[in-house]
């Protein structure tokens, strides 16, 4: 099983760098609604890619290879305490989408929906293209 999910991790690390190269326009100006959303991206894609590498490909050929430095990491890092560490990275991409939220808003508007609070605007949504 360790063969097939580091197999898998490097496939979604390969998948994710292409998709994060394919938006490199996005990074052309700075701070923008796509800047902030493609920044978010690339930050979660981040998170997933170093999760996986950690837990499925170093980590058990740490241990397939040097048990007791693989011991002595685990024991350092308290385990599973090293998901705070992608956890951090996650909340930060969530950052980056309310951000890329809030330059959506339109400018008259923008400065009644700071960062924190854009994603309530508008008040009323709109789910269906038919509906009112």
């Amino acid at each position: 099983m360790a063969l097939i999910s580091g197999f898998l991790a490097i496939i979604i690390t390969a998948g994710y760098l292409a998709v994060i190269y394919a938006f490199r326009a996005s990074f052309r100006e700075l701070k923008s609604a796509t800047w902030w959303f493609a920044m978010g991206f690339a930050i979660l894609a981040g998170a997933i890619i170093l999760r996986a590498m950690y837990w499925d490909v170093a980590l058990p050929l740490l241990r397939l290879w040097y048990p007791e430095t693989a011991a002595a990491w685990s024991e350092a890092t308290r385990g599973r305490m090293i998901n705070t560490f992608f956890s951090l990275l996650k909340m930060s991409s969530f950052f980056c989408a309310l951000k890329c939220r809030e330059a959506l808003i339109p400018p008259e508007e923008r400065h009644l929906w700071p960062w924190w609070k854009s994603w309530m605007h508008p008040h009323a949504i709109r789910l269906l293209p038919w509906s009112r």
